[in-house]
């Protein structure tokens, strides 16, 4: 039962986290990747703000950003001014001259171009784009973070499953040992409570099936011990009358076979009464036939007196 308890519990456990984990992954993903294309149009913006224009040509220069991270200044004809990245604007650097901020992707990059602007009139582009590569790495890192939290939580899970397990099995364990002992012999065998109300349930009913079967059992002894007792007076009386009607003369025959009729008649009532204690049902504390003493001793006295 403990294996049982226990697999149930980490099964439960493994869905819960596949349920739970596959959905926060897949938004790890997501994040890291739209974190990734906001930091880059965060660069963009900002290059595009220090740039200054070179509608007339001259020198331009990029304010320095983040580690990883190619930026590159594009004119409108798509030569590439200054900074990182392809010679020739790409499609999502030609894009964003129509003065919208694109995001796109591109030889395993992400990439995303700003409208460089002065006097409300596009000049050009900034383009800025890292490693997918890179993307991946942090993501990878964080489903590793992630599968050490399950790996966590299901360590725990075992660990409790099993301190359920056996918080469960030891009292069936317990009871099931009550139960082989009564069926041993040994009918003072009782179940002990527990803390589980089901179990405690189940440890009464087999107490009182015990009681009820002990009952049983001494009413059975008592009732052989009763009936053996009481055919062989019976049948001792009926052989002293015979023999004494074998041995006597004729009015002592008559005598002695009317009292050996007695005795067959006392023995007819005696196996009756057998009859009716074997049908009886046995109920503590109540004797299974009652009679007045006076009525008993004046019985046996007529039943022995001659004899």
């Amino acid at each position: 039962m403990r294996q049982r308890v226990m697999r149930v519990a980490v099964v439960a456990v493994l869905v819960a986290l596949v349920l739970l984990a596959t959905p926060l992954a897949l938004g790890i993903q997501t994040s890291f990747f739209a974190d990734e294309r906001d930091e880059l149009e965060r660069t963009a913006l900002a290059a595009a703000v220090h740039v200054p224009p070179f509608v007339v040509g001259g020198h331009v220069e990029l304010p320095p950003h983040e580690r990883g991270i190619d930026v590159g200044v594009y004119d409108l004809s798509g030569r590439l001014r200054n900074g990182s990245g392809p010679r020739t604007a790409d499609a999502v650097a030609r894009a964003a001259r129509k003065g919208l901020v694109v995001r796109g992707r591109g030889d395993h990059r992400l990439v995303v171009a700003v409208p460089l602007s002065t006097r409300e009139q596009v000049i050009g582009t900034v383009r800025a784009s890292s490693s997918t590569a890179e993307v991946w790495r942090r993501i990878v890192l964080a489903w590793l973070g992630l599968a050490g939290i399950a790996l966590v939580a299901l360590t725990t899970a075992v660990a409790v499953a099993r301190r359920q397990a056996r918080t469960l099995s030891a009292p069936l364990e317990a009871l099931s040992a009550k139960a082989g002992a009564v069926a041993d012999g040994d009918l003072t065998a009782r179940a002990e409570g527990s803390a589980i109300a089901e179990i405690d349930r189940v440890a009464r009913t087999q107490n009182t099936m015990v009681e009820h079967l002990t009952r049983w059992l001494e009413h059975e002894r008592h009732f052989s011990s009763n009936a053996s007792h009481q055919l062989r007076t019976a049948l001792a009386g009926l052989q002293l009358g015979l023999e004494a009607a074998a041995t006597g003369p004729d009015a002592e025959q008559r005598a002695a076979v009317t009292e050996a009729l007695d005795q067959v008649r006392h023995l007819q009532r005696t196996v009756d009464e057998v009859l009716r204690l074997a049908r009886a049902t046995p109920r503590p504390g109540v004797p299974t036939t009652a009679r007045p003493a006076t009525e008993v001793v004046e019985g046996v006295e007529r039943r022995w007196h001659g004899t």
